[in-house]
C-alpha cells in the first residue's frame, strides 16, 4: 500500500485526435459505444492505462471534444495530475481549445503538456510557426511554461519523447493521502449481468477495500464492495489516485447515476448552499450578477443553482469575490475542491474557483464578520481552519475526519493551539475532546446569562434543570457529552449543580416579599411536631397564592429545611428528633408495631405509616410482618 498513483487526461477540440494518441500512447481504445465509432468522435469519457519508462503504473482519461459534451469532459478533469492539451498541426487553437484551457485553468490541474498532434500533415516550417502562435495565445495562461511536443499519433512519431515527459511532470507529483475517508465522485454507472452494479470513478482520498461499508451521497444510501478492479484487474483494495471499479451490493443500477459520491459514511458534509471564492473569467464578455442562474459543476456532477454575491454588485470580468451558490439539488463538497460555472443558457463557461465549505445558511451581504470568516476560510491557515471547527467539543479523530488530514496532524497543530492558549482541553471517558476557548467562553456566558434570567424569574425554584437548559442553549450534542460537559464545568467553578438543578454560583436572590413570606410558613410550621397542617391552608395564611404554595415547599426542602413525606411537610429538625426517638426505643426493645411508634411519638396513624415507611426507605428500620426492627 501506499504506492504512488497517477491519473492523465487529454483536453482539447473535436477531431484534434486526443482518442487516437490516447491510442498511440497506450494501446488502447477509448471510444467504446457504436455511435462513437460510427462518427470518429468521442461522446463518454473513455478511459485506458499505460506502463511509463520508470516503471510507474498511469491510469488515463480521454475526454470529448465537442462543445455539445463539455459536461462529459469537466467530470473527466477532476482529478487529473497531467493533462495533455492536444492541438492539432493543421488547425490550430480552436474555439472549444479555449474553452478547456479555461477549464483546466479554473480547476488548478498543476501540470500540463501542450502536444501539437497530426505533425505528419504540416512541414517543418509550418510547424514552428504553429508553435510561436501557441505559445503566444497560451501567454498568461496556466499552460504559458508547458512543456510543447510534436507528434503524430498516426505514425507514432514523438511518441516516446511525449512517453519521457509526460514521466518527468508525474515525478513531481505529490504523494496523495490514503489514510483519510474514501471519496469518490462517480463518472459511470453500469450494471453488468451477473454481477449487478458497478460504478467507477476516481478515487479523490482514502483506501476502499473489499466489504467495506460505503454510503453514496447525495441519496444517504448505505452499500457494500462487493468486488473492485484496478486497470481491469482484480484487487482487494484501492488507494486515492487510482482508476477504480466498484461492484456494489444490494444497490440497483437506477438509484444512482453519474455525479453521485462513494463516501465513506458520515463523514462529509452534504448541503445546497456552498461558500465559494469565485473568479469571472477575463475573456468573459459580461460580468455575473447578483441571483444569476448557472450551472455548477463539481467534480462529477453538474447541478442548477443561484450566485449569491456577498461582497459585489456584480463580478466583472477578470475579478474575484466572495459568494455562495444556492443550489437546486445537495452535494458533497470539501474546502477546497475546485468548480465550475457556466451559463444556463447558452451553456458555455464563465467562470469558476474554490469551495470554501458547505453552509448552514444563507448569508448577508455586505457584512464584514460574514467576509472576514471567508478570508479565514480563503488563506486556509491550518491553525484557523482547525480552530473553527472546534465550535463544539470535537474529538482529535473528529477533527481529522473534518478536515481530511491525518490524526498525527490534527494533534500537533492542536499542541500550537495549547501553548497559544486557543483551545480548551476536556474530557469523555478516555477520550479528549478539545474545544475553541473563544467558542467555550462565550458558550458559558450565554449557559449563565440563561441560569441567571432564569432565578430572577423563578427565585425558589433553586436553578434551572439540565434538560431545560440543554434546550434553551440548543444543544444537539449525545446526552452523554452533555451530562460530561456540565459536570466538568461545575467542577471546574464556573456555576454549581445541585442533583438535577444548575445554579449560578451565587445562586437566586430572594425579593423582600418572599423573604417576608418564607418567615411567615417557617413560623406556622415551628408551632407544629409530626402531624404538619394543610400546605395551602397555612400557605394562604401567610399571604401566599394558593398556586404558588408548592413552590414555596418545594424551596424550603432544596434548602434541607424540609422534608416531603406523602402528601405532607415536615421539618428537618423534628424528623430527626422522630428518628433518635425510634432507634433508641429499638435499640432496647428489638421491635415496634405501629401503634407502639404513634403513641411513642404522640400522633395518629395516617401520619404514623408513611413516616415508618419513610424510614424503611431510608434502611433505618425494616418491616417484619406488622412490627419495624432496625435495620
Amino acid at each position: 500500500m501506499n504506492e504512488r498513483h497517477y491519473l492523465v487526461g487529454t483536453a482539447g477540440h473535436v477531431d484534434h485526435g486526443k482518442t487516437e494518441l490516447i491510442r498511440a500512447l497506450s494501446g488502447m481504445e477509448t471510444d467504446r459505444l457504436k455511435e462513437e465509432k460510427q462518427r470518429g468522435i468521442s461522446i463518454e469519457l473513455g478511459f485506458a492505462h499505460m506502463v511509463m519508462p520508470s516503471g510507474r503504473q498511469v491510469g488515463i482519461v480521454d475526454v470529448p471534444g465537442h462543445e455539445r459534451f463539455v459536461r462529459q469532459m469537466l467530470a473527466g478533469a477532476s482529478g487529473m495530475d497531467v493533462v495533455l492539451l492536444v492541438i492539432a498541426a493543421d488547425e490550430g487553437i480552436m474555439p472549444q481549445t479555449q474553452e478547456h484551457l479555461d477549464i483546466l485553468t479554473l480547476l488548478g490541474i498543476p501540470r500540463g503538456i501542450v502536444v501539437i498532434n497530426k505533425a505528419d500533415l504540416v512541414d517543418n516550417e509550418w510547424l514552428d510557426l504553429m508553435e510561436e502562435e501557441i505559445r503566444e495565445e497560451l501567454n498568461g495562461t496556466a499552460f504559458h511554461e508547458a512543456p510543447v511536443c510534436r507528434v503524430s499519433a498516426l505514425t507514432g512519431d514523438g511518441i516516446p519523447n511525449l512517453r519521457q515527459i509526460i514521466d518527468r511532470l508525474l515525478s513531481e507529483v505529490e504523494t496523495k493521502k490514503t489514510t483519510g475517508p474514501v471519496r469518490m465522485p462517480l463518472d459511470r454507472v453500469f450494471s453488468m449481468q451477473g454481477f449487478g452494479t458497478v460504478v467507477t470513478g476516481t478515487l479523490y482520498s482514502g483506501t476502499v477495500k473489499l466489504g467495506q461499508e460505503l454510503a453514496i451521497e447525495p441519496i444517504h444510501m448505505l452499500t457494500k464492495v462487493r468486488s473492485l478492479q484496478v486497470h481491469k484487474s482484480k484487487v482487494t483494495f484501492a488507494e486515492a489516485g487510482q482508476r477504480v471499479a466498484v461492484n456494489l451490493a444490494g444497490v440497483d443500477v437506477a438509484e444512482v447515476e453519474r455525479g453521485s459520491v462513494l463516501v465513506m459514511p458520515n463523514m462529509f458534509k452534504v448541503g445546497k448552499i456552498l461558500d465559494l471564492k469565485v473568479l469571472n473569467l477575463g475573456s468573459a464578455d459580461k460580468p455575473l450578477i447578483q441571483r444569476q442562474r448557472v450551472r455548477f459543476h463539481l467534480g462529477t456532477t453538474e447541478i442548477l443553482g443561484r450566485l449569491h454575491l456577498l461582497e459585489q454588485e456584480e463580478l466583472a470580468p477578470g475579478q474575484e469575490g466572495f459568494a455562495q451558490i444556492l443550489l437546486e439539488e445537495p452535494v458533497v463538497a470539501v474546502p477546497g475542491d475546485r468548480f465550475v460555472l457556466r451559463f444556463y443558457s447558452p451553456a458555455h463557461t464563465i467562470a469558476g474557483g474554490k469551495v470554501l465549505g458547505v453552509a448552514d445558511f444563507k448569508q448577508k451581504r455586505f457584512k464584514e464578520n460574514v467576509l472576514a470568516q471567508m478570508r479565514v476560510k480563503d488563506q486556509g491557515d491550518p491553525l484557523d481552519l482547525l480552530e473553527k471547527e472546534m465550535f463544539e467539543p470535537r474529538t482529535a479523530s473528529d477533527l481529522a475526519d473534518r478536515l481530511h488530514v491525518s490524526v498525527a496532524e490534527v494533534e500537533n497543530d492542536l499542541k500550537s493551539l495549547e501553548i497559544s492558549d486557543r483551545l480548551e482541553i476536556w474530557t469523555e471517558d478516555e477520550s479528549k475532546l478539545y474545544w475553541g476557548k473563544t467558542t467555550a467562553e462565550l458558550w458559558r456566558s450565554k449557559l449563565i446569562a440563561i441560569i441567571k434570567t432564569h432565578e430572577k424569574a423563578n427565585p425558589l425554584r433553586g436553578g434551572i434543570s439540565r434538560e431545560e437548559l440543554k434546550t434553551r442553549l440548543g444543544i444537539l450534542w449525545t446526552h452523554r457529552r452533555w451530562q460530561t460537559i456540565l459536570e466538568q464545568g461545575a467542577a471546574r467553578g464556573f456555576y454549581r449543580i445541585s442533583g438535577s438543578k444548575v445554579q449560578t454560583n451565587e445562586g437566586a436572590e430572594i425579593p423582600a416579599s418572599i423573604s417576608k413570606h418564607l418567615v411567615a410558613l417557617r413560623t406556622k410550621w415551628q408551632s407544629v411536631t409530626l402531624m404538619p397542617p394543610d400546605l395551602v391552608a397555612t400557605a394562604e395564611a401567610c399571604g401566599i397564592l394558593k398556586s404558588d404554595a408548592p413552590e414555596y415547599a418545594q424551596y424550603l426542602c432544596e434548602t434541607g429545611e424540609w422534608v416531603h413525606i406523602d402528601q405532607y411537610y415536615y421539618r428537618q429538625k423534628e424528623l430527626e428528633s422522630a428518628k433518635e426517638i425510634l432507634s433508641e426505643f429499638l435499640k432496647i426493645h428489638g421491635e415496634a408495631g405501629v401503634s407502639e411508634v404513634r403513641e411513642m411519638w404522640g400522633i395518629s396513624r395516617k401520619y404514623a405509616v408513611p413516616l415508618l415507611e419513610f424510614f424503611d426507605n431510608q434502611k433505618l428500620t425494616r418491616r417484619t410482618g406488622d412490627k419495624r426492627i432496625l435495620y
